[in-house]
């Protein structure tokens, strides 16, 4: 029987990267990555202390080139990315995940053959090494975002020694709403967070506390001081912002926000802001605005927050179901194919689409307990999820799609969920830096 494209995927053999590869790959990171986003690299561990044993790097998620720069922080070893099974059925990744044996892992749900790749090479690997992100999601408002729920777990389990990778400014880089990468700069910091016999004193849930603190990064405060340059050459800073700052911070109007050339203005009372190539945000005239996009959006989700505590609570959008096709690879840069129209509807019991699939009705309801946030991967203007093994992605007929994964991610937490926001962050606003102090 013909295998289907997710069971060609999952049924690869794991193992290590061949040395020609590895060498391969780090001769082509110095000129792709490393002068382009002028790299700079702070190796805080000797890795040749470590060459005799498996490890595990824990990665903040900040870019679609994390994991060039993870490669750069390890020099010469060898390891083993795990990356976002949807991602494998796209064309123009193919032949690099098959290569770098690279190992696959549903997004946001559980995913016993992912664990089975990663035992393979910690375990039965001599000196195997392997590089997850455990945020699940390259970082959409800047910040990093707590770790998905049970990597404690799966650290202790494996029991090996494990190091951090801290990736500063590669968001300023590539930000999340805007596909255009912009120059500038960017610092790799390479650190040991827990020895074998470490893990071991901790629980599952003080190891997750731990690695949340050891991996917050936040681009905008990063640079605050140190004032990069990101410079994109048509100067048009600020496109597409209003992908995740959909919200006017002065009418409260939602969905309204406009950001073209370096301007962001809401078009209901023209309140505005101009973005330079730093990402400081400077109003206009006596305009309201936080004073970078970060705050903004931390705003918006505090805002969120509010209106799902209203039991009546509900939102809907139009959106276009696109899938990846059984048989075949998705082609031209695309990550799935339309596949049908409806409604996508987020209120207290959870996720609804009601709406068509190849010419039929469709429906599919996720439960708020089941769903605690959305992939956002390339850009910020759809939205996608698992249901029943499937990948499902909902584009919107409009930029709304940050809006409802904020309701998405709230109404899972003030119904009890699993993924609960940082200790530090205060929904009647503290922050990081409050919190350590």
């Amino acid at each position: 029987m013909r295998k289907t494209t997710s069971e060609i995927i999952r049924d690869r053999k794991i193992k290590q990267q061949s040395s020609l590869i590895n060498g391969l790959l780090r001769l082509l990171i110095r000129p792709l990555y490393n002068r382009p986003c002028s790299v700079k690299y702070i190796r805080n561990v000797d890795m040749k202390k470590f060459k005799n044993e498996p490890l595990l790097l824990l990665v903040n998620h900040a870019s679609r080139f994390d994991y060039a720069f993870v490669q750069g922080a390890l020099g010469k070893r060898k390891y083993n990315f795990v990356a976002a099974e949807e991602e494998f059925h796209r064309t123009k990744f193919k032949l690099v995940f098959k290569l770098g044996h690279a190992i696959p892992k549903k997004s946001f749900v559980p995913d016993l053959n992912a664990i089975r790749g990663i035992s393979t090479i910690l375990n039965k690997t001599k000196n195997g090494c392997v590089a997850i992100c455990p945020c699940g999601l390259s970082t959409v408002g800047g910040a990093q975002q707590p770790i998905i729920p049970g990597v404690g777990k799966m650290v202790k389990h494996f029991g090996v020694r494990v190091l951090t990778v801290r990736i500063y400014g590669a968001y300023l880089v590539c930000p999340k709403f805007d596909l255009k990468e912009r120059h500038g700069h960017v610092e790799v910091v390479l650190d040991e967070l827990f020895s074998p016999e470490q893990l071991n004193q901790y629980t599952a849930e003080e190891i997750d506390l731990k690695i949340d603190e050891a991996l917050f990064t936040d681009d905008y405060e990063w640079n605050a001081t140190r004032q990069h340059s990101y410079k994109r050459k048509d100067k048009k800073y600020a496109e597409h912002l209003e992908q995740i700052l959909y919200k006017c911070p002065k009418c409260g109007t939602e969905m309204e926000m406009l950001g073209h050339d370096n301007v962001i203005e809401c078009l209901h009372c023209k309140n505005a802001a101009t973005l330079d190539d730093k990402y400081n945000l400077v109003p206009v005239g006596e305009s309201v605005i936080p004073k970078n996009p970060r705050e903004w959006y931390d705003w918006e989700r505090r805002e969120m927050r509010r209106a799902v505590k209203n039991p009546d609570f509900f939102l809907e959008e139009h959106v276009t179901l696109g899938m990846q096709p059984t048989y075949g690879y998705v082609k031209h840069g695309l990550q799935t194919y339309p596949v049908g129209e409806g409604t996508l509807r987020i209120d207290r019991k959870g996720l609804t689409y009601k709406g068509t699939r190849d010419g039929k009705e469709w429906e599919v309801f996720i439960p708020s307990d089941k769903i605690y946030t959305t992939i956002i991967n390339i850009d910020a203007s759809f939205l996608c999820t698992y249901a029943s093994g499937e990948f499902l992605m909902f584009t919107p007929d409009r930029y709304s799609a940050i809006r409802m994964n904020f309701a998405i991610e709230e109404v899972h937490r003030e119904n009890g969920g699993k993924w609960q926001n940082f200790p530090w962050f205060d929904y009647d606003k503290l922050g990081f830096e409050e919190y350590k102090k």
